[in-house]
């Protein structure tokens, strides 16, 4: 017998956590609420393809008293203040303050799905978002997360050496760097990935190292995440800007989402930049997010 769905307007508590552990909290949500944000500042600020966020009745005293915030903008809702952790950056959503003065009471809070416990979504609930949300922001969405690589690495003549540059939202951070013949995206879903950037997934662009460059670094800090890697992280916004390998001492990950869009080729010069596109760690992929029926490929870790 297949599972009830339940009315959209059923109020739903979820748990939800930063990566260290150090802010965990509850928030009562609307189950039909499901927003992805694609605007540039949503996007910069995640360093992610798109922001997914459910309206809460009310911002927990637990977040607002221990989460550090950004003022920043959001296409969709105006001036906002993005909550993320002080420790370990992970994204927790925002307030939207613009949005204030026209309602009666505090800034509706948003809560960013990445930092939400994937047990704490009914299977309903989870299986209605994959399909049931709504888009904003649309024609600000990231090209490079629908490009598809026109032809593999063996068959593409040689390309030329291009500098791409990006950095975190606040301006904190900054880089150059350079992608050759071997540019690609790797779209990936661990747990790590999205608590970090608060959305589905995180996308990464494999760089040679020699070619990286700091630009700015006043709020930056290397902090590791894992037993084989650290990651770059603006103390002053949260962003998370790049993975760097042990096993990889000659190659950085900056994150696609920390790259400027006018840095990447455009229209279709972007597919024919791509030499791969995958999607990886798939196995940790949330409950309520559907991959695109792209035809990339899909592993189950990394690779």
């Amino acid at each position: 017998m297949a599972a009830s769905v339940e009315p959209a307007s059923v109020p739903l508590t979820l748990a939800a956590r930063c990566r260290c552990g150090a802010i965990s909290f509850l928030a009562s949500v609307a189950t039909g609420s499901l927003e992805r944000c694609h605007c540039t500042r949503c996007r910069r600020a995640s360093c992610s393809s798109f922001v997914p966020c459910v309206v809460a009745s009310e911002a927990p005293v637990q977040l607002l008293t221990a989460a550090k915030r950004y003022a920043d903008r959001c296409s969709a809702h105006g001036a906002v203040e993005r909550l993320f952790c002080g420790r370990c950056c992970s994204s927790l959503g925002m307030l939207a303050i613009a949005e204030a003065p026209q309602c009666i009471g505090p800034p509706a809070y948003h809560l960013a799905l990445g930092c939400v416990e994937d047990s704490s979504v009914p299977a309903a609930v989870a299986t209605r978002w994959q399909t049931d949300f709504c888009d904003s922001a649309i024609d600000e969405r990231a090209a490079w997360w629908s490009a598809r690589p026109e032809r593999g690495l063996a068959e593409r003549p040689p390309a030329a050496v291009r500098t791409l540059s990006g950095g975190c939202a606040c301006g904190g951070c900054a880089f150059e760097c350079q992608s050759g013949p071997e540019f690609q995206t790797q779209h990936c879903y661990c747990k790590l990935c999205r608590q970090l950037s608060g959305a589905a997934s995180q996308t990464w662009v494999p760089v040679r190292r020699k070619g990286f460059t700091w630009l700015r670094r006043e709020t930056l800090e290397l902090v590791r995440t894992t037993g084989h890697g650290q990651r770059h992280m603006c103390s002053r916004c949260g962003g998370v800007l790049s993975i760097v390998y042990d096993s990889q001492p000659d190659c950085i990950w900056p994150a696609a989402g920390a790259l400027d869009d006018h840095a990447y080729p455009a229209g279709a010069a972007l597919h024919a930049a791509l030499c791969r596109s995958i999607h990886i760690c798939c196995s940790m992929m949330p409950p309520w997010y559907r991959l695109p029926d792209d035809g990339l490929p899909r592993l189950p870790y990394a690779g």
